[in-house]
């Protein structure tokens, strides 16, 4: 699957699209960088109503300078305005993706970028030229101030469970484990990684076994990228989602980590309980008849698949049921009094319990 198709990374394009389709050159800011296919996928959009060029600026040279160097040659230098760049044919009705952009060239194209909004007002949308600046690091740039031929859209809270959710699932799909098997791993990747497609990625190409019990490998991932505990948890560098949710790789420093453990138990819970309950009503109604008796002799009017599982885990232990049986209700009692108890299980307890 590609991770474009994903409902908030597809919205996010649509948004950067609309801003070019409505006039707007945009600034674009990812805490560490964007994935490296983003300009593809904008771009690839607007080919067809746009001259589109990838512009590296030359270094040395003003932004005004470079840009008449490169697309309106016949205008003097010397005596150019900004407001004859915009209006000059040759310059006119084309997307400038600016590359290569370091932090000692963004001082003059942020000015420049909010000097050209301003200029441009006066040119119609078909007319005018726009630039898309994207602005990575951590933290990235501080952008120009919006105007109304200027958008800024930050790369912030567009990544949620539920795209997550679908990544994982599709992609685990190409392994050979059984659909409750798939559904605890997308869920828990989901669920852990919560926002970051990079971690989700990182947890998808793993062993199940990581998958279930990612604490370690997030502490590489952590390590990979010089997180410490002491490393700032903003938006801007990469560490929070923007929504007030941890980085599961800064989580994972925690001692002990208690917000990891919070997530994998929680998708465990969301996937796991309901197929404990299955099987709980499995026993009862393959040993239905045997239950019944029993309740009918202790004065009730119950119906075996009603029970709890600890009510049949003890009714069970009773003579006449198979010692194989007794064992299989106790273990079903126990993982379910484990979660219950906010206890996350081993991934061997989860395997026993997908039937993988």
């Amino acid at each position: 699957m590609d991770v474009w198709t994903l409902p908030g990374p597809a919205a996010f394009l649509r948004r950067v699209e609309r801003s070019l389709r409505d006039g707007m050159s945009v600034v674009v800011r990812f805490p560490g960088g964007a994935r490296a296919d983003f300009q593809e996928r904008v771009l690839s959009s607007l080919q067809e109503s746009w001259n589109c060029a990838v512009f590296q600026p030359g270094v040395g040279q003003s932004p005004f300078d470079s840009l008449v160097t490169r697309f309106a040659p016949r205008l003097s230098h010397g005596w150019a305005s900004l407001l004859d760049l915009c209006e000059e044919p040759d310059f006119q009705g084309r997307i400038i993706w600016l590359d290569g952009l370091d932090r000692d060239d963004w001082s003059a194209w942020k000015k420049f970028l909010s000097d050209y909004a301003h200029a441009s007002r006066g040119v119609g949308e078909f007319e005018r030229t726009l630039f898309v600046t994207v602005l990575g690091g951590a933290p990235p740039a501080y952008p120009p101030d919006q105007d109304v031929t200027l958008a800024i859209h930050d790369w912030r809270g567009i990544v949620d469970e539920m795209d997550l959710l679908f990544l994982a699932y599709e992609r685990l799909g190409r392994r050979s484990v059984g659909g409750t098997m798939r559904s605890i791993l997308a869920t828990a990747v989901a669920r852990v990684a919560a926002w970051d497609l990079e971690t989700a990625e990182i947890l998808i190409d793993e062993d199940d076994d990581v998958m279930l019990d990612p604490h370690g490998k997030l502490r590489v991932v952590a390590q990979d990228k010089g997180w410490t505990a002491d490393t700032p948890v903003d938006w801007e560098h990469g560490t929070e989602s923007g929504n007030g949710s941890l980085h599961a790789a800064l989580a994972s420093l925690e001692d002990p980590p208690r917000e990891i453990r919070r997530r994998i138990w929680s998708a465990q819970v969301s996937v796991l309980l309901p197929v404990l309950d299955v099987r709980r009503r499995e026993v009862a109604q393959q040993h239905h008849g045997r239950l019944a008796v029993q309740i009918e002799s202790e004065g009730e009017r119950v119906d075996p698949l009603d029970l709890d599982i600890g009510r049949l885990t003890g009714m069970v232990q009773r003579p006449g049921f198979d010692p194989a049986v007794r064992s299989h209700v106790r273990r079903l009692n126990g993982w379910r009094n484990n979660l219950a108890h906010l206890k996350t299980l081993s991934p061997v307890a989860v395997r026993e319990i997908a039937g993988s």
